[in-house]
């Protein structure tokens, strides 16, 4: 019997952490709204003090360097990634306690649409003929779904 090779473990790493951040994504909703006392600005605060602190120790145990270091080094592009990532975080609480938890996640499972929309034409990136395709049919697939609920409020 061979051992399994490195890269069918990363693989199967890979795959759990997939279905992990599904699992996470499709429940940030419930939790959200399940924070009845808090306005949107609160639950920004926390979860960015948090996530700041958890992904510097992360990053410097990994990398053995400060992060503020890595991003000197990186430059103006880091400092726009992180306002760019502030930004979309911040829409997405707000959106969430604005809106129907289902909108907000529908406009949720778009981004990776728009990312290669958004490479394709800023990045010139090319896109492949089945990305394009995809994109089509989940755009159709959400137009279906949110068209009767563009009239108005039922």
């Amino acid at each position: 019997m061979s051992q399994p090779s490195h890269g069918t473990d990363g693989h199967r790493f890979g795959v759990l952490f997939v279905f992990a951040a599904g699992v996470l994504w499709s429940t940030v909703g419930l939790g959200i709204r399940l924070i009845e006392d808090a306005v949107v600005w609160q639950i920004l605060l926390y979860r960015s003090a948090s996530l700041s602190l958890l992904l510097y120790v992360f990053i410097r145990m990994r990398s053995g360097e400060s992060p503020f270091a890595q991003i000197r080094r990186t430059g103006f592009p880091a400092v726009i990634a992180g306002l760019s990532l502030v930004a979309a975080y911040s829409g997405g609480i707000y959106a969430i306690q604005a809106t129907s938890v289902a909108n907000a996640m529908l406009l949720f499972a778009t981004a990776p649409f728009m990312a290669a929309v958004l490479g394709w034409i800023v990045l010139r990136e090319p896109v492949r003929p089945a990305t394009w395709v995809a994109i089509t049919v989940a755009i159709a697939g959400i137009a279906i779904m949110v068209a009767d609920k563009s009239g108005g409020v039922a």
